[in-house]
């Protein structure tokens, strides 16, 4: 459901479908009405969605689940952008300029006032077993979420709400440093961007 608050009801209702082992991805749940590119040229956003990405490494197993609703645009690994500021007319999809940024970021604030900083929020979730202290996790976290800018362009604007939550269920004494386990979560976190908004997997 759009236009609605997620509540506790939404909450009880989501859990109640979830499935063991399957993770929903593309145009679903929380990602339903997500788009990408709103800072680009009027018109020429595109659909986001959810995404997930699981790894193991260092004797521990790491999963990252991304919702895609960015200001921003989508970036693979090569640099090109596949996701949001496309042109309807050619079909071309580009990075967007400062000139754009600065109509695209006008153009929310007229459309939702102060409203405006909900309109764009890109939601990660890392979830490892992993044996770390309140530190490392800390740490882990930042180095994720920071690492989301190389898959986002731009990321954590000013009018995002962009967040991250980091969960391990503290199982494994990892055989990795936790600066390892981030990049390893990193590189996830990417893979996750680009399956919420792979259309062949949605």
């Amino acid at each position: 459901r759009t236009g609605e608050y997620p509540d506790w009801e939404l909450g009880r209702a989501a859990l109640v479908e979830s499935r063991a082992g399957i993770v929903p991805v593309g145009r679903v749940g929380a990602a339903r009405a997500a788009r990408c590119g709103k800072l680009g040229r009027d018109g020429w956003s595109e659909p986001g969605g959810q995404g997930a990405a699981f790894g193991a490494f260092g004797g521990t197993q790491l999963l990252v689940l991304v919702v895609v609703n960015a200001l921003g645009v989508v970036v693979a690994r090569q640099g090109d952008v596949v996701r949001g500021n496309r042109d309807p007319v050619s079909g071309q999809r580009s990075h967007v300029s400062p000139e754009d940024m600065a109509h695209g970021q006008r153009r929310q604030i007229e459309r939702f006032g102060s409203a405006g900083t909900a309109t764009a929020t890109t939601l990660t979730v890392v979830v490892t077993d992993a044996r770390l202290g309140a530190r490392d996790r800390r740490g882990v976290a930042r180095q994720v979420h920071a690492s989301l800018a190389r898959a986002i362009h731009p990321f954590h604007c000013s009018l995002d709400g962009d967040a991250l939550w980091f969960a391990t269920t503290d199982d494994v004494a990892a055989d990795a440093t936790p600066t390892a386990l981030g990049t390893v979560a990193s590189e996830l976190a990417w893979d996750a961007v680009l399956v919420a908004v792979d259309d062949e997997v949605g």
